[in-house]
Order: C-alpha cells, then structure tokens, then sequence
C-alpha cells in the first residue's frame, strides 16, 4: 500500500494539450475560468509537455493547511477579479498522471505514474506535487494527518490501474474528522 495525505479541497483534472490548459471538475464542469493562476501556472511547469493530471484545488490558512472553507470564496466564481486570486490563490496539488505526450497512462501500476510524476518534478508557487509513502504504519499516518489539521489520508494499491469516472476499491479513504477551517 502507499499512502497520501488527503486534501480538503475541489477535485480536479488539468489537461493540457495544444497550448490550451482546461480545468475540469468530477462531474466534468469546465472550471477553468474560476482559477486563472493555475490555468497560467500549468502550462509553465509542464514546459511545454502536454499532460493530463490529476489533483486537488486548495486553498491554504495562514499555518499553510489547506482550508476548505478559504476556497468556498472562490468556488463558483466563474471570473474571479484579481483582488479575491490575491486574497485567496488557489494551489493545484497533483496525486495522479493519466496522459503525458498522448501516451495514456491510465493502465499503468500507481507506482510507475508516480515515478512520471517525479520525473516531471511539478513543483512551483501554484502547483505541487505531495508525497506520499510506501511501508509505513497506516495508523500513524492518520496520527500524523490528524496532528497537522489534515483531513486524513488516501491509501492506495501500488499496483492499482487508474479508474477513470468511478471511486476505484483500490483507493480508501480515511478521515480524522473534518480539516481545519479558517
């Protein structure tokens, strides 16, 4: 098993493709108009590769956690002005690649699209990858995510294939309670 924080933030899948860069909800709601910071920011850190990622939109508190009740000032705002993207940037923390240079990755094991992933070293002011860990004690990662105001963690199969538009039995959820708002 591997293990990832969970972020308490907006699902998200980024495609960038051909100079454009969408952002699309679970439902398939095109977003991208909602975060312009990321929409700049991910064509820039994929320099020039096209990819599509999956991920979660956050907004962090001041401790750097994300907030959940911080992003809800940006939720729906389809053409937010540039005083709310100051007051409230959204982050676009990636935990999953499905595409990268037309090449599905989708059936690829979780390992290997995480090795692309840190290969792809996305790492800049407006998107992320976090960690994650294999060969840890599950319970003290909750521990951990619980300390730290999280909302819990993800475990995942390390052989797992990516399931796309269904919630896959190879990923479990486990919160702490609800993360920290503010």
């Amino acid at each position: 098993m591997a293990v990832e924080f969970k972020w308490d933030g907006v699902r998200c899948i980024a495609e960038n493709r051909s100079e454009t860069t969408r952002l699309f909800s679970r439902n398939s709601n095109n977003f991208s108009s909602s975060y312009p910071e990321l929409v700049a920011a991910i064509p820039d850190i994929l320099d020039g590769r096209s990819a599509v990622l999956d991920g979660e939109i956050v907004a962090l508190d001041p401790k750097g956690r994300p907030s959940f009740s911080r992003l809800q000032r940006r939720m729906h705002v389809q053409k937010p002005t540039g005083q709310l993207v100051a007051a409230t940037p959204a982050q676009f923390y990636v935990f999953d690649i499905l595409e990268l240079d037309g090449q599905d990755t989708t059936r690829l094991p979780y390992l290997e699209r995480r090795e692309i992933l840190d290969e792809l070293a996305l790492s800049g002011k407006s998107v992320q990858t976090p960690p994650f860990w294999t060969n840890v004690d599950i319970q003290a990662m909750l521990d951990t995510a619980k300390e730290h105001g999280l909302e819990g963690i993800v475990t995942k199969r390390v052989t797992s294939t990516y399931q796309p538009g269904r919630r896959s039995p190879a990923w479990r959820v486990n919160c702490t309670r609800r993360a920290v708002t503010g």
